[in-house]
């Protein structure tokens, strides 16, 4: 029986360490303090004043300016883009937005009326570099933006806590908050079972701990 022992006993320690622990993903309300709403504000406009050019490289090179700028300033109008523009882009910006004062803990409320701040800001800010302040804008980002959220969220929490690799390459992919841990607040341990030898003088035998 100890020859036996031996034998198996590597086997036994590479299985005790390891764990059957999962991932889990989900969402929080919780209350902020002011500095961390100024904070997460901050980010968000930050985030937005790099991806504006990066991603209209050619609209901020060809048709931005200082002195575009100063005109634009304070000025609000019904643009005229594709509705491509003003139904998929900007809403999909939106839910971004929307999704990351969510990955915050901010509640449903809180995180529309962010969203509302920062997109506010981002058309009178940073976008009239380009072009005056959109009306469109103003409300479809963070409204159509917040229901499109919303949706992703949902799909998302289905596909990271219930799917395999692929549903969740899917559900980071739609959700990329859910990637980073600094970030996102809801991420722990859904269920964890850790298996290990024990043994004594007398006795060997094999335990079992569960949490969940």
């Amino acid at each position: 029986m100890k020859r036996l022992f031996i034998y198996l006993l590597p086997f036994l320690l590479l299985l005790g360490s390891n764990s059957l622990a999962q991932e889990s993903y989900f969402y929080k309300d919780r209350e902020h303090t002011k500095q961390e709403v100024f904070e997460d504000l901050s980010f968000v406009f930050g985030l937005s004043l790099i991806a504006y050019p990066l991603t209209q490289w050619d609209t901020v090179k060809n048709e931005g300016s200082l002195e575009v700028y100063r005109k634009n300033f304070g000025r609000i109008v019904f643009d005229r883009d594709e509705p491509f523009w003003n139904y998929m882009v900007h809403p999909y910006t939106g839910s971004q937005m929307f999704l990351y004062y969510r990955a915050r803990s901010y509640s449903y409320s809180d995180s529309l009326a962010l969203t509302f701040v920062s997109s506010t800001v981002f058309e009178f800010f940073i976008e009239v570099y380009t072009e005056p302040a959109s009306v469109q804008d103003l409300y479809q980002t963070p409204v159509l933006g917040a229901v499109m959220g919303y949706g992703f969220e949902k799909l998302s929490m289905e596909l990271l806590n219930n799917g395999g690799s692929v549903s969740k390459f899917f559900g980071h992919l739609i959700n990329p908050m859910t990637l980073f841990s600094s970030i996102f607040e809801g991420r722990g341990i859904k269920a964890s079972a850790m298996f290990a030898p024990s043994f004594d003088k007398k006795s060997i035998g094999y335990f079992i701990h569960a949490s969940f």
